[in-house]
């Protein structure tokens, strides 16, 4: 039996996402699905290496029973998920496939609890109803930014574990689309992930990375995830948000947008106090971490770090204006004078370098003030600076990220501690590193914002 073709029924004629959502639920594709895909000796040699690569992460997750097969299709794995004593719900946005799954004498088992259909960008399930969510042969078919939706969602209704099937480019395969392409043999060279990319999209989904499992190592394009749900709340939804707030400092606040979010916050558009502000929610793993390092709560450290740089004299002119914070067991926020502005290193991407020359000169004179007035760790950084138009038309930059804990305060080691207290190592020293590095992106690449995707 031949590998399925572009003539084939069951082979998807556009690669689009919106487009396959709906291919797939043709009755004449699911019942020709199987034929092409899982009857050869071949491609039964991949089912059990992909097999043997979702059992290694399956040994790893703890306190598993319940598990969602989404999308299942016709139960390529569902039989075999409930054969290893584990309470399976198939999942998938075609009926058709469903049925064929369901009336397969292959996956019939009685550990499999039934099949619902579910849009994966939707799921019918509630919060942190199932123990773990499993995904085969499904992201390649979505693009990046609705990759990180449905992993979002994934991780809201999985207590702790996601076992996600995705396809990278530390391939030969991959390596061979290249090379083809630049020959002109190949049109287009599939989307397949760097690590960055991973590391990228399960971080802004809320998830930590437990293991990356190789279904064959540089044969093969396909590589087993392993991850965990964090369930920052607070950050991703708007109205419990601003339930959280009540009768704090921020009581009455009403989001009405978002500007973006960060890998410790989420950052709202809100009214407050009868004036537009910008709401910083930041995530549970951000107020973890920064209380192991500081005593002081995230928000109240940001919010006075950020105070300070403000009073002193003509910084002002390059600091958002902090005005409140809140501090909760259930949230942390602070509200900022919203900057109408953009990203230095979108600014600097999409005008191909032209930036103004004063422009570095206002970067030079932040530190001068800042070292002045005895601040130092400015955190300077092409992702961490706002390029905003004054009245004059002038391009300056501002200032709205202080939630970096200084090298000056918390050493990352203790001989570059030693190193301070000997002045060996000036308190200047990283500030004026890092403007020197201010256009090397290599370092900040892997800090876009959610929704944001490099072209190369």
């Amino acid at each position: 039996m031949k590998k399925p073709s572009r003539e084939d029924v069951s082979k998807p004629k556009i690669d689009e996402y919106a487009y396959k959502k709906d291919f797939y639920r043709d009755p004449a594709v699911a019942a020709d699905y199987d034929q092409h895909r899982f009857t050869t000796p071949r491609r039964r040699r991949r089912n059990l290496r992909k097999w043997r690569a979702i059992r290694l992460a399956l040994d790893e997750a703890t306190d598993l029973r319940s598990v969602l097969d989404l999308p299942c299709g016709t139960g390529r794995f569902t039989g075999e998920l409930a054969r290893s004593g584990l309470n399976v719900i198939g999942g998938d946005i075609s009926l058709q496939m469903m049925r064929e799954a369901a009336s397969s004498p292959q996956v019939e088992h009685p550990d499999i609890a039934g099949y619902v259909q579910a849009d994966a960008e939707e799921l019918p399930f509630r919060d942190r109803s199932l123990d773990c969510v499993i995904s085969i042969r499904f992201m390649f078919h979505v693009d990046p930014i609705t990759r990180r939706r449905i992993l979002r969602e994934m991780g809201r209704i999985s207590k702790r574990w996601l076992i996600i099937d995705y396809r990278h480019r530390y391939s030969a395969r991959w390596v061979s689309w290249r090379i083809r392409h630049a020959l002109g043999v190949l049109s287009q060279v599939p989307e397949r992930v760097s690590r960055e990319d991973l590391r990228s999209e399960f971080r802004d989904a809320g998830l930590t990375i437990r293991r990356v499992i190789p279904v064959r190592r540089w044969l093969s394009d396909k590589w087993l995830v392993l991850a965990e749900a964090t369930h920052d709340q607070p950050a991703f939804e708007p109205g419990l948000a601003e339930d959280r707030l009540r009768g704090t400092d921020l009581d009455g606040v009403k989001i009405t947008g978002k500007f973006g979010e960060g890998r410790r916050s989420m950052v709202y558009r809100a009214m407050w106090q009868g004036r537009e502000i910008a709401l910083k929610v930041y995530k549970d793993t951000a107020i973890s971490t920064h209380a192991r390092k500081n005593p002081q709560p995230i928000a109240e450290f940001e919010y006075s770090r950020n105070a300070e740089f403000y009073s002193v004299p003509g910084l002002d002119r390059y600091v958002a204006e902090p005005l409140a914070f809140a501090v909760t067991p259930e949230v942390q926020a602070i509200a900022q004078e919203p900057v109408d502005g953009e990203l230095y290193y979108f600014f600097h991407r999409e005008r191909q370098g032209e930036v103004p020359d004063s422009f570095e000169g206002h970067l030079r004179e932040i530190l001068t003030l800042s070292h002045g007035a005895g601040l130092y760790d400015v955190d300077l950084h092409s992702m961490n600076v706002l390029v905003a138009r004054e009245s004059s038309g002038e391009l300056v930059p501002k200032l709205f990220d202080f939630n970096l804990i200084p090298f000056t305060i918390r050493p990352q080691n203790p001989f570059v501690g030693w190193l301070l207290a000997l002045g060996l190592v000036s308190k200047e020293s990283r500030d004026r590193r890092r403007l020197r590095a201010f256009h090397d992106f290599r370092h900040v690449e892997d800090r876009l914002l959610k929704f944001y995707k490099l072209d190369g």
